[in-house]
């Protein structure tokens, strides 16, 4: 509850002082702090005690509002608070005046409490009260601009939100007359105890939807490429950052405990042909952009579908890659967009075409970029690296040749698209003469961030071992069930 109380108390606060610049940013930076830092006293009381339950008003579940932290939503509240931060220096550096006045941080901090209130829920319709938080306070943040693009963007993104959120709503009525309750664990041990009929499968189907509209995965990622490139930079790398991974983890927390049981086994198989039409497909559509946004939106499709990968194959292994994937991807994608802002600020442009002789001018942006584009193509001892040796491992186990081959012919695309925007904006030489460089005002420490997430992804890939043996007990937590 504590990183949820402090976003939402962060966002009042920075609202009533937002006329004040200097005031407004200390705010703001002491509350993506103190989230942090709340975020890792409870992972660390989770490691010591196991999961911590929360239940309001002492109305114990399933009757009253329920909140359940275990592993994996203590690794992934740490890893959205770290992402987080590193967000709110990088529009501290980036933001104009205009932007504070709108009320971009109230925004920001009311999504945050968002995704953690829904890392943290133990109900199924309280996890949809936070999706809507979620997804009302980033869709102004995309339309924040008010350009016509970003409008554009902002209501095809609104629009498939929309639609699955009434799918949501659909198969928590259907759940909730079949079980009498919408409490996780009591969800679990129902199905458990009776077994899977119709109107438990079709709910589950209806989330899954849901869900995979959350994490950009294929059929439904296309408000992904629709709102990211005409969202501010750095906003989108923080949207990369955690808004899929809160469908990812979505999927994990209700499918993994109940996908032995009779009529969930073919959920599986069916996300395992929608992983692999992600990664081909995304990849793809990246190769064929010339915007910096737009390719690594793209990207950001083809790389959830490693995640998902991970999950569809039903095994302790496939669902610990998963979880390392999501923190790996949290890290490099986040970095990209990042690196992306300030090359845009640096050329002009966000359009590959037209840029160009970045790597005289800006030798550090350029080995920043590079080492992120590295890890995410996954080359040792990167992150991405131990990231794909861990799904590929987990697929090799449960003989899915086709998988194998699939996320290797993917790597290599993957590779070709990265080499697209480097040779294009930092090798070539300049299509026009380079605008001044914002170094003596704020967007100087713009590259604060930059080398912090790059220190992070470095120090997953040199010490992958002790992170790998962290998500392997969040997979055994998973299969059990996560009981009380």
């Amino acid at each position: 509850m504590a990183p949820l109380l402090i976003s939402f108390v962060t966002a009042l606060l920075t609202y009533m002082c937002r006329k004040n610049s200097l005031l407004l940013r200390s705010v703001s930076l002491a509350g993506s702090v103190g989230a942090l830092g709340a975020a890792v006293q409870l992972f660390l009381r989770v490691e010591e005690g196991g999961i911590q339950t929360l239940q309001l008003g002492n109305w114990l579940a399933p009757f009253g509002i329920s909140f359940s932290v275990g592993l994996l939503a203590a690794v992934m509240l740490v890893g959205s608070s770290v992402v987080a931060l590193c967000g709110n220096l990088s529009m501290q550096a980036l933001l104009n005046r205009q932007w504070e006045l709108r009320g971009y941080y109230s925004l920001f901090h009311f999504m945050m409490m968002g995704v953690f209130g829904a890392f943290s829920t133990g109900d199924l319709f309280n996890l949809y009260v936070w999706y809507e938080v979620m997804l009302a306070s980033s869709f102004f943040l995309v339309a924040m601009s008010r350009y016509r693009t970003s409008v554009t963007g902002a209501y095809k993104y609104a629009v498939l939100s929309i639609l699955s959120s009434v799918a949501f709503l659909i198969g928590i009525a259907f759940i909730y007359n079949t079980a009498g309750s919408l409490d996780i664990v009591d969800l679990i041990q129902y199905q458990r105890s009776y077994g899977q009929n119709l109107g438990m499968v079709v709910g589950l189907c209806c989330l899954v939807m849901a869900f995979s509209v959350k994490s950009a995965l294929f059929p439904f990622f296309f408000w992904m490429p629709a709102a990211y490139p005409v969202t501010l930079t750095a906003v989108a790398g923080v949207f990369a950052g955690f808004l899929t991974k809160v469908g990812v983890y979505s999927l994990l927390r209700i499918l993994v405990p109940v996908s032995t049981l009779p009529g969930s086994e073919r959920l599986l198989p069916l996300l395992f042909s929608l992983a692999l039409l992600s990664m081909i497909l995304g990849v793809l559509g990246a190769l064929s952009r010339d915007n910096m946004k737009g390719i690594l939106a793209f990207h950001s499709t083809s790389q959830v579908g490693y995640m998902v990968l991970g999950l569809s194959l039903g095994t302790s292994a496939g669902i610990a890659a998963c979880v390392f994937y999501m923190i790996h991807h949290m890290l490099v994608k986040t970095n990209l967009f990042f690196a992306v802002a300030v090359m845009e600020k640096a050329s002009g442009t966000s359009f590959v075409s037209e840029s160009g002789g970045l790597w005289k001018a800006r030798p550090l942006l350029g080995a920043v970029f590079a080492f992120s584009a590295l890890s995410l193509i996954g080359v040792p001892p990167l992150s991405g690296f131990w990231g794909k040796v861990l799904t590929l491992q987990a697929a090799l186990g449960e003989e899915r040749w086709l998988a194998v081959g699939m996320a290797l012919a993917v790597s290599l695309l993957t590779l070709m698209s990265m080499l697209k925007i480097w040779n294009g904006v930092f090798w070539k030489p300049a299509v026009s003469s380079l605008p001044e460089n914002d170094r003596q005002g704020r967007g100087r420490w713009m590259m604060v961030p930059l080398l912090v997430m790059s220190l992070l992804i470095l120090s997953v890939g040199l010490g992958f071992q002790p992170l790998m043996n962290l998500t392997e007990r969040v997979a055994q937590e998973l299969m059990e069930g996560g009981l009380r």
